[in-house]
């Protein structure tokens, strides 16, 4: 089984996507991370076919911009080498079927530094609580790139998933 292609795990994933609307019945856009594209395929797909009107923000860290990039050649691409913080966004390649789900329902992917997504994995855990791993707190940095996008009645969901890191890995982004 593919760990972001397969249909079945794009399906499952989606799954978060109804959760978010039963959850925040309102939501008007939803960040995600990309990394291959399954999760945010995935969740995009069970939004917009219940709620078109939902926008949809994929984000990616430099140096593992994957999606970013076979977006902008228009096929899927592959990086030379994964070099972000964020592993679990190291896809050096995306698939022709998470690049299709992401040219039909993603507005755009914000591609964002190191240096913030470690930013706000420190806002994230000091103000909220919640460790999360750079390729999740990577859409906290997005958000605040995008804001502007946003109205003020804007009910935006930042889907934070992983806490996948290690604590010097923490200690050195802090450095």
């Amino acid at each position: 089984m593919h760990p972001f292609a397969d249909r079945l795990v794009i399906a499952g994933q989606g799954t978060l996507g109804l959760e978010i609307l039963d959850d925040v019945p309102d939501v008007t856009d939803v960040i995600v991370s990309v990394g291959g594209g399954g999760l945010a395929g995935g969740v995009a797909l069970a939004i917009k076919s219940v709620r078109p009107s939902v926008r949809m923000w994929g984000v990616e860290t430099e140096g593992a911009e994957s999606m970013a990039a076979a977006l902008a050649a228009g096929h899927v691409v592959e990086l030379p080498r994964v070099t972000s913080i964020a592993h679990t966004l190291g896809a050096p390649a995306v698939a022709e079927e998470t690049l299709a789900l992401a040219q039909q329902y993603l507005e755009s992917v914000t591609v964002v530094s190191d240096a913030s997504a470690m930013d706000a994995l420190r806002f994230l855990l000091e103000r909220v609580k919640v460790l999360t791993e750079p390729a999740s707190s990577c859409t906290l940095a997005a958000a605040y790139r995008l804001r502007r996008s946003f109205r003020p009645d804007s009910q935006v969901v930042l889907v934070l998933c992983g806490g996948n890191i290690a604590a010097d890995e923490i200690c050195r982004g802090a450095a």
